[in-house]
């Protein structure tokens, strides 16, 4: 696709229906995590209101705020990685977002961001900046650069039919800022024998007072960020711990994940028995100190990556033939068996 007709496909904002269709894609896929949803949502619903009064004043994208939207997520492991990902994986099907990651190189003397600039100057771009309690020790350079970023609300980006630098507006851009700051505690107040984000096991826990508590203890903690990124910030989600219907929710995500990508581009149904879903989701549950959320991943490629890719192999499971066969999971007794039918 040429560049004109992909710019001119992205000159519209996101209709009504399209609107939704993302905000259940937020819902679908950050799972636990219902402040997170709604923040985005409303970054989401605010930025397409400005791209579409933008496009009805002009018709192009001149004019667009100089105020980019900051969020901080802080509270747990699990999901940031995914918060940071989530608007241009719901948006790029639909032709729009972006993701810039931003690392400080201790090298650098001029703490350069290195914005690629045909993924900045695009609608609903996100730009990451992980852990901003250690980008201060690494290159205080790069902070200084990031702050003066958002100060202005615009950032420089070289203009390559007219070879100058020209001033982009970043009002459609959100920045994400990861800290781990508060990790460690969090992790040792409500569940020391395993990995962060996740509530014991073992012992009934009160997920609204947990939810407090890391609250309370993120609070604490803002003071160990860099003051010059944090004056800047919009929101901070703080992230929930997950607790068992959570995980198990997660782990019927993953099953429908892996049907999708155990040969990328076609899908194989996966069919499984109660009874081994639940022996596979407590083999997984035992994993989550080491793997964490992936544990619930590794026990799917574990039991089944063998036989599929050996199938594949032999020529009993064949391109043609991806689409009529299932891979069937049952116990029989006390052990998984896997086959394909």
């Amino acid at each position: 696709m040429s560049e004109e007709t992909t710019n001119e496909r992205r000159m519209s904002a996101l209709t009504p229906e399209q609107l939704k269709q993302v905000t259940a894609f937020f819902e679908q896929r950050l799972i636990g995590q219902p402040e997170a949803i709604q923040t985005l949502t409303n970054v989401l619903y605010k930025q397409n209101a400005l791209l579409k009064r933008v496009l009805e004043r002009s018709g192009e994208l001149t004019g667009i705020p100089a105020d980019p939207t900051v969020l901080l997520i802080m509270g747990g492991s699990w999901g940031k990685s995914l918060i940071t990902r989530l608007i241009p994986m719901a948006l790029g099907p639909l032709g729009y977002g972006s993701l810039s990651v931003l690392t400080p190189l201790p090298q650098d003397p001029e703490g350069a961001l290195n914005l690629d600039p045909g993924a900045v100057a695009t609608p609903f771009a996100t730009i990451v900046v992980e852990n901003i309690e250690m980008v201060e020790t690494i290159n205080a350079r790069f902070v200084a650069n990031l702050a003066h970023m958002l100060d202005t609300g615009v950032v420089a980006l070289i203009d390559p039919e007219q070879n100058r630098v020209q001033p982009f507006p970043l009002g459609l851009t959100t920045v994400i800022m990861t800290t781990a700051v508060a990790d460690e505690e969090i992790r040792h107040t409500l569940n020391p024998e395993t990995r962060l984000g996740f509530l014991p096991q073992e012992r009934q826990v009160d997920m609204g007072e947990a939810y407090q508590e890391v609250q309370r203890i993120c609070q604490r903690s803002l003071g160990r960020l860099p003051r010059d990124l944090l004056r800047h910030v919009d929101e901070t989600i703080v992230l929930r711990p997950l607790g068992q219907d959570d995980l198990a929710r997660i782990f019927d995500l993953e099953i429908q994940h892996f049907e999708q990508m155990v040969f990328p581009g076609r899908r194989l149904d996966v069919v499984m028995s109660d009874a081994a879903r639940a022996r596979l989701f407590d083999e997984a549950q035992q994993g989550l100190g080491m793997y964490g959320i992936h544990a619930l991943r590794r026990v799917l490629q574990r039991y089944i990556d063998p036989v599929v890719y050996r199938a594949y192999n032999e020529g009993e499971l064949t391109e043609e033939s991806l689409d009529k066969r299932q891979v069937v999971v049952e116990l029989e007794g006390e052990a998984v068996t896997v086959r394909l039918a």
